[in-house]
């Protein structure tokens, strides 16, 4: 039988509407089915998901961190580290109170295993102005029996000779922070010197003359002030994975005993990290630069020149490698996210210590690169493992607290 067009495509149309009709009921049961059964894996998984435990490391260092930080411990407690850089590894016995007011008091003392000497005892009034306002103090005698000494400049020879310095210091300093971002700092100190000769040879008086090494064997007395004024986004000063830190300090080093040694300093830092994939990964980029300026008559004593070496700036070399009137650093961070309180880090430095600030730019510098790995609360750094390569050999750093502070 041959149908007409009209006829045609009446048939055509009542077979699709007859199709639809019986397969709608079919694939609304199916997606139904679907979501039943996602539904009741979804299910299944919940009650074999258990909530995450922490390690113990992890779990130690989030009970200092809520009964106060590192730096308030309540009670006794060990101390580590904090005397001098050089000193090595150093410990001793510490303790600590916060009254209910909110006021802290902690003395501690450490020594080292290169005979290195701390005492301490540090007081916080009670925080002020609903927080914004810190004050406190502390009382501090430190000796250094050997520190390295180099000849002035970045491209001096590796040649070391050595000296002691003991330091006996009272100050105070106040913290006010107006607003969220805004920190400022002021304080006062009076400090004094007593350097030396050190028993290891050669000494710093047998290789060189006061021209050359200005300060050999001073004892000045200083009234030291210092004013700081800094932006800082960062989550903590002892570790952060996000944030800007740009801060400038002033130093006015002025001598109360005879001697010619009274300087100013200038201290800067511009800090910018850059967290990837919610801080799983951090670029971290930094520049340090230091200046001094004398009155004519004056110097600067090498002790308290600005220096590069050691743990926490050009890390591939040694403690007080180089120094002089100025010096400026630039260090990058790679740092990725192993577990929740431990990190690791690629880093490079790159820094020189010059006479004249107008030769503080980037050409002619050290530089070194290396890997660490990182133990931290959600605030504060506590351990670093550190191996760094420069031109002058392999160095291993064990240390306290963040390198870029």
């Amino acid at each position: 039988m041959v149908l007409s067009a009209g006829r045609r495509r009446l048939a055509f149309f009542s077979i699709v509407v007859a199709s639809i009709a019986i397969v709608a009921p079919c694939a609304g049961q199916t997606a139904e089915t679907r979501a039943a059964e996602l539904e009741r894996e979804q299910a299944e998984k919940a009650q074999k998901v258990a909530p995450y435990q922490r390690n113990w490391p992890e779990r130690q260092l989030l009970a200092i961190e809520e009964a106060g930080g590192f730096a308030v411990t309540r009670g006794f407690f060990v101390t580590f580290g904090d005397i001098k850089r050089g000193s090595s590894i150093a410990l001793g016995p510490a303790y600590g109170k916060t009254f209910s007011n909110g006021a802290v008091v902690i003395g501690k003392g450490a020594y080292s295993i290169r005979n290195f000497k701390l005492a301490q005892v540090f007081a916080q009034a009670p925080p002020l102005a609903g927080g914004r306002l810190i004050v406190n103090g502390r009382v501090r005698w430190q000796d250094a029996p050997q520190l390295a000494v180099y000849p002035l400049g970045t491209n001096s020879p590796k040649t070391r000779s050595n000296y002691s310095e003991t330091k006996t210091e009272a100050s105070g300093q106040a913290l006010f922070s107006p607003v969220r971002l805004l920190r400022l700092e002021a304080g006062t100190a009076f400090e004094q010197f007593d350097t030396a000769g050190a028993d290891r040879d050669p000494s710093v008086e047998d290789s060189f003359t006061p021209a050359e090494m200005p300060g050999i064997g001073a004892d000045p007395e200083y009234l030291h002030s210092f004013l700081s004024a800094g932006l800082d986004s960062r989550t903590g000063p002892g570790f952060s994975r996000t944030g800007t830190l740009l801060q400038a300090t002033w130093h006015d080093y002025r001598q109360q005993n005879d001697g010619p040694f009274s300087f100013r300093r200038l201290d800067g830092i511009a800090r910018q990290m850059i967290p990837i994939l919610h801080g799983n990964w951090v670029l971290d980029f930094s520049i340090r630069a230091s200046t001094t300026d004398v009155d004519s008559g004056q110097e600067v004593p090498f002790f308290l020149m600005p220096n590069l070496g050691g743990g926490s700036d050009l890390r591939g070399f040694t403690s007080y490698r180089f120094r002089d009137r100025h010096s400026i650093l630039a260090t990058a961070e790679y740092r990725w996210y192993v577990q929740e309180y431990v990190e690791m880090a690629l880093f490079y430095d790159a820094g020189k210590a010059v006479p004249r600030r107008g030769d503080l730019d980037f050409e002619g510098l050290k530089s070194d690169f290396g890997i660490g790995i990182r133990f931290h609360s959600p605030l504060q750094t506590a351990l670093r493992l550190e191996v760094a390569h420069s031109n002058e050999g392999l160095r291993f750093i064990f240390g306290f607290g963040p390198a870029i502070k």
